[in-house]
């Protein structure tokens, strides 16, 4: 009797480790409320407990509707407040309670306090590149933690099935099965989430667009967190905070079918608006927080494993010539992107819509300094005066699971880049007060490279005329010497600096402190300046600007 006891216990208790198929999860974060999700072998009604004392989960609900697919909404909560809670049916635990089993309210909105999130792009590789960048995240926040997580896209490989979210990004050994217990997920979609729903050429009418991305996500479609409600989940907006974020669909884009074309891709047709651009400008038109983040796939700018002025590149085109114009009008701040297997980020910039050749530091760099803040170079965007709401820094994380051997990397917009067979990584950004910052954490633990953006009156500034003509390096790859030329409209004073590309000064290169009008020109040696195989800074200012280029050693 003993031994058929034990047996039906080993059963028993073999039969609940297999009913938790998915999850759980945690989707739709408010101040007061949340959506906790997870799916079943079997079908079954759905509890969760939950309270502050993790030794004491007091609260519960219940939903009597016998499902695989649960979702349970938590309201009533309070703001800024940690919960900890466990999942199953009304009869048995499923998951939980535990130390991963746990949530934070965000703060109501509109309170001013720090706050963080983590982003990630191409990441559902199901691969070690992917479990890298995952533990680099989970060791570099142990003692810090974020507050919630976004996703740029391409979230999983190589279409977008339900077999493949199950495995890839929902599991424990290639995925996120622990991270997902306690980190609000907020999400886009990219190209190969789309693989079995749409695509741009053999396109269905986006709002028939259904497919295993949308059954798994929950997201504020109906403005529960802020924002103008969109309706749809294909694209949405949130307020956490003093921020404002949008969650954009890049892949709404339509080759052959002029009312598929939801974004202004197709060549043939000309494009004045869509549901989606008109919901756009009346969400950014409605908001007043101090912050203003957009997300979403295909970037607009990029010289990775994609090339943004290839012309097969349609969405990346509409998104640089439709809707970034559409952002930058509303005062956006960040724009971040994956698609692109590599990491890349920009000055801060303003009205560049077009191709690499159009680019004009001089017209569309608002600041060309490192943006590194630890080296009192921090973007500072203006508020009021001449220069009010200019500019934005634009991001590329798509390297947290996928990579490119040998990207170019030379896009002039870009500020850094980087890029191989082993470069991988992941951002982190914080918002505190009038401040943002981001890092670019590698998938070994290192800040490569660092930026803020800081809010700031600009009442009463003037705009000061630049002097600079022209500013060349030659040759640039260079292997040893290497010329650059500086010309000048006017005498100015003179900045010349090399830099490395974790913003450390190498050396001033004037000679004086100020130039006379005219063409002025120095030779040096790399290998007398100790620089070794890799990329680098050049900054030069006039008293007026900033401008930098990169120096690429062999």
């Amino acid at each position: 009797m003993k031994n058929i006891i034990v047996a039906l216990l080993l059963i028993t208790s073999a039969i609940k480790a297999q009913t938790l198929t998915v999850g759980p999860y945690l989707q739709s974060p408010t101040s007061t409320s949340i959506k906790v999700m997870w799916r079943t072998s079997f079908e079954a009604d759905s509890r969760v407990i939950y309270g502050t004392d993790a030794n004491n989960l007091s609260g519960a609900v219940t939903d009597n509707a016998v499902v695989n697919n649960h979702t349970v909404q938590l309201i009533n909560l309070q703001p800024n407040t940690t919960y900890y809670y466990a999942v199953g049916t009304s009869t048995t635990l499923q998951s939980g309670p535990s130390a991963l089993h746990k949530f934070k309210t965000p703060p109501p909105i509109g309170t001013v306090q720090p706050f963080s999130f983590w982003a990630t792009g191409d990441f559902g590789k199901g691969n070690s590149n992917q479990v890298k960048v995952r533990e680099s995240f989970v060791d570099y926040t142990a003692d810090k933690g974020v507050d919630f997580w976004i996703w740029l896209g391409d979230n999983v490989y190589q279409d977008g099935t339900e077999q493949e979210y199950m495995t890839k990004v929902f599991d424990s050994i290639y995925g996120y099965r622990d991270i997902m217990k306690y980190l609000p997920f907020l999400p886009a979609p990219g190209n190969h989430d789309y693989g079995v729903i749409s695509n741009p050429v053999i396109s269905t009418n986006p709002t028939t667009h259904d497919g295993p991305y949308f059954d798994f996500v929950d997201v504020f479609k109906n403005g529960e967190c802020g924002g103008v409600a969109s309706g749809t989940e294909l694209y949405y907006s949130y307020d956490y905070g003093n921020a404002h974020f949008l969650s954009i669909n890049s892949e709404l884009g339509s080759v052959f079918n002029a009312s598929h074309d939801w974004i202004g891709a197709s060549p043939f047709f000309s494009f004045s608006s869509s549901p989606f651009t008109q919901w756009l400008q009346a969400d950014l038109a409605a908001t007043d927080k101090q912050w203003k983040i957009v997300y979403f796939h295909q970037p607009p700018h990029t010289d990775g494993s994609h090339d943004s002025d290839q012309f097969w590149e349609v969405n990346m085109k509409a998104m640089r010539e439709v809707i970034s114009p559409i952002l930058e009008s509303y005062g956006v701040d960040l724009v971040l992107c994956g698609h692109s297997h590599v990491y890349e980020r920009s000055y801060l910039i303003n009205d560049f819509f077009g191709s690499m050749g159009d680019f004009n530091a001089s017209t569309h760099i608002v600041n060309g300094t490192s943006g590194n803040d630890l080296n009192g170079q921090a973007y500072v965007k203006y508020t009021d005066g001449p220069d009010a709401n200019k500019g934005a820094v634009y991001m590329i994380v798509g390297n947290a699971g996928s990579v490119d051997d040998a990207p170019a990397l030379s896009h002039p917009a870009m500020y850094y880049a980087e890029g191989c067979d082993t470069c991988l990584g992941s951002a982190i950004v914080t918002i505190n007060g009038d401040t943002l910052r981001s890092q670019y954490l590698t998938a070994y633990g290192e800040i490569q490279d660092r930026f803020a953006i800081i809010k700031q009156q600009g009442t009463g500034t003037t705009t000061i005329p630049s002097s600079l003509v022209n500013f060349n390096i030659f040759p640039n790859p260079v292997y040893k010497e290497f010329g650059i030329e500086i010309e000048l409209s006017k005498e100015s004073t003179c900045t010349l600096e090399l830099f490395d590309m974790q913003g450390k000064l190498i050396k001033n290169l004037c000679d004086s402190p100020t130039l006379t009008k005219g063409l002025h020109s120095y030779r040096f040696d790399a290998q007398v300046l100790g620089l070794k195989h890799g990329v680098y800074l050049i900054k030069f200012a006039d008293g007026a600007k900033v401008y930098n280029k990169r120096l690429v050693v062999d």
